[in-house]
């Protein structure tokens, strides 16, 4: 099967092609400030079966293509001419963006014109989690993230510090819980992984493998989402849970993380904060909380259940 899809959540297309003996056309498209969102290796390796085309019509010259995979309104826009299926991935709240965003849109005006441009393209509609379909409320399926767990493992914790992976945690914190990193850290080792550029303590990978080296080594992973704009969970986080690090997070519905079982759980920040530091010397606990971390993601984010999931969305998106 061929997919022709956009440089867009490079981790999540990277485990997709990393499970699925698909061949994956990757646009890298031209952003409207005019750079090219050009693939970055320190983000995830480019895949043997992912191939870069600089356009859409360079890609429909190396095709065919069977069915298109979008991840935002400008690749639908893209795409609307081409006469195959296509499909909407959608990673994010919309209550989210329009707070990111400081938006005064008209919510249902834009649901409304979204439905009539997924009709005129004739797109079916995916959510990564089910809070998300919930948001946005459009009729579509839900494939969960899912992580294969022999990718990873090997946790030490001999970092005896707190990571975080996240892009523009501090512009974004009123979804990715800023006030509350800063709270829990403040003053304790840690490490932000990712675009943080007003953050000290932040850089971005070196590759995949300096990722999962740094979920090795530091002892605890911290994971901030603010209901009802993130789930309990993200990629990230679930690659962490698969390296066998526990987690610290602040009680949220959809957490797969429970308390003194894969990690720690508080309802408020200060008190994450010292749940937190009695991990940090307690390297041991540290240990038994991560291998919780890792049975539990092996079981509940199964590589399997969403190898099948995309089985089947692609058989029922090509009419077969």
């Amino acid at each position: 099967m061929r997919v022709l899809t956009f440089n867009s959540h490079q981790p999540y297309l990277h485990l997709l092609a990393g499970c699925k003996p698909w061949i994956f056309g990757v646009v890298t498209p031209r952003l409207s400030s005019g750079q090219v969102r050009q693939w970055n290796p320190r983000i995830r390796p480019l895949l043997k079966n992912s191939i870069l085309f600089s356009s859409v019509e360079e890609a429909l010259q190396k095709g065919p293509w069977d069915w298109i995979l979008a991840h935002n309104v400008n690749d639908l826009l893209d795409a609307r001419q081409i006469p195959i299926p296509k499909a909407f991935l959608v990673h994010g709240t919309l209550s989210g963006r329009i707070v990111q965003d400081h938006s005064n849109i008209d919510r249902a005006l834009y649901t409304r014109n979204l439905e009539l441009l997924l009709k005129s393209c004739g797109a079916r509609v995916i959510y990564v989690s089910e809070l998300k379909r919930r948001d946005w409320g459009i009729p579509g399926d839900v494939i969960r993230p899912a992580v294969d767990t022999r990718l990873y493992g090997g946790y030490r914790g001999d970092v005896c510090g707190v990571l975080q992976v996240c892009n523009r945690l501090r512009e974004r914190g009123e979804m990715t819980g800023w006030k509350e990193y800063d709270t829990v850290c403040r003053n304790l080792p840690n490490l932000v992984i990712g675009e943080n550029p007003g953050i000290p303590s932040s850089r971005m990978s070196r590759d995949w493998e300096d990722l999962k080296e740094q979920m090795r080594s530091y002892r605890v992973y911290l994971y901030t989402p603010v209901f009802p704009y993130e789930d309990g969970y993200n990629l990230a986080l679930l690659e962490a849970m698969a390296i066998g690090m526990p987690v610290a997070t602040l009680r949220h519905a959809t957490s797969p993380v429970r308390d003194g079982m894969e990690g720690v759980v508080a309802n408020a920040p200060e008190e994450l904060r010292e749940k937190i530091v009695n991990l940090l010397d307690n390297p041991a606990k540290a240990i038994q909380l991560g291998e919780g971390a890792r049975l539990r993601v092996e079981k509940k984010f199964a590589i399997s259940d969403f190898q099948r999931a995309w089985d089947s969305f692609a058989e029922k998106l090509l009419g077969r």
